[in-house]
């Protein structure tokens, strides 16, 4: 029998959904897979992973009171968190910067199986990120860079 959620009043058992009751058909807990990746590969002997990042990343300058800096999160902004809002697996989008060495580096995390794909796909929307940052005066060394990402302790261990 189906949950009362999916049933029509009086109709035990009839599968039934209004278009006023249009809630997920997904079980509680099904965004799970975003948060805490299942399946694991080993790198060597005791050296595990679940998820893997793709990283771009620069070098800004403190001139014009940080404008390239400021040029980097409106790229961030404006181009990497729009287009990857929706990519199925990405667990997430996390920004460093580094005052001291002036870093500026956008970090994407997701499973396995999913960052395969977008592998496939040259991480879409790499190409424009680092042809923003290219574009902005003051930004050098650009850098691409794929890493396994893995928490140790918390949430996402295994």
């Amino acid at each position: 029998e189906r949950p009362a959620a999916y049933r029509k009043p009086g109709a035990r058992g009839a599968f039934w959904r209004s278009h006023r009751d249009l809630r997920p058909m997904a079980p509680p807990g099904a965004e799970t897979w975003k948060k805490l990746p299942v399946h694991t590969t080993t790198i060597c002997e005791g050296v595990t992973t679940n998820t893997w990042a793709r990283e771009w990343r620069c070098k800004w300058t403190e001139e014009n009171e940080k404008k390239s800096l400021v040029k980097c999160q409106q790229v961030l902004d404006d181009i990497v968190l729009p287009r990857l809002r929706h990519v199925h697996g990405l667990a997430s989008v996390q920004r460093v910067v580094c005052g001291d060495c002036k870093d500026f580096k956008i970090i994407c995390k997701m499973g396995m199986d999913a960052f395969d794909d977008w592998a496939s796909v040259n991480y879409e929307p790499e190409e424009e990120v680092v042809q923003a940052l290219m574009s902005i005066e003051g930004v050098s060394q650009i850098q691409t860079q794929t890493y396994s990402i893995m928490p140790v302790l918390g949430p996402g261990h295994t």
